[in-house]
């Protein structure tokens, strides 16, 4: 655990990286119409951490676990919704939009 608490003083970069992106989501899951947004940009920070967590053998694995399972719940009764945005792709065929002809008539008094 030493060696992981070390590795995370070591880049601040990486820190700030982190804290920027919790910050960021945090503050988007407050507002309702931006939730999804908001647990979108915080599931790849809860899934990064709750690896370190097991991979360094951290004492918060329990919490950091149970985060993740929410993002990826809250997540899950979404999909409906994520799916129209990002698999669905509404193509229009060329048939489907016919252009109309309109006739002008010039007046020439």
């Amino acid at each position: 655990m030493q060696l992981a608490w070390h590795f995370f003083g070591y880049s601040h970069t990486y820190n700030l990286f982190i804290a920027f992106g919790e910050l960021t989501a945090a503050l988007l899951l407050l507002i309702p119409k931006t939730a999804t947004l908001g647990n979108i940009i915080y599931l790849p920070i809860t899934v990064n951490i709750t690896i370190l967590d097991y991979c360094f053998d951290i004492p918060a694995l329990g919490i950091s676990s149970v985060l993740t399972l929410m993002s990826i719940s809250l997540l899950l009764f979404e999909h409906k919704k994520l799916k129209m945005i990002f698999l669905t792709n509404p193509t229009i065929s060329k048939g489907s939009i016919q252009p109309q002809k309109i006739k002008k008539q010039v007046n020439t008094n």
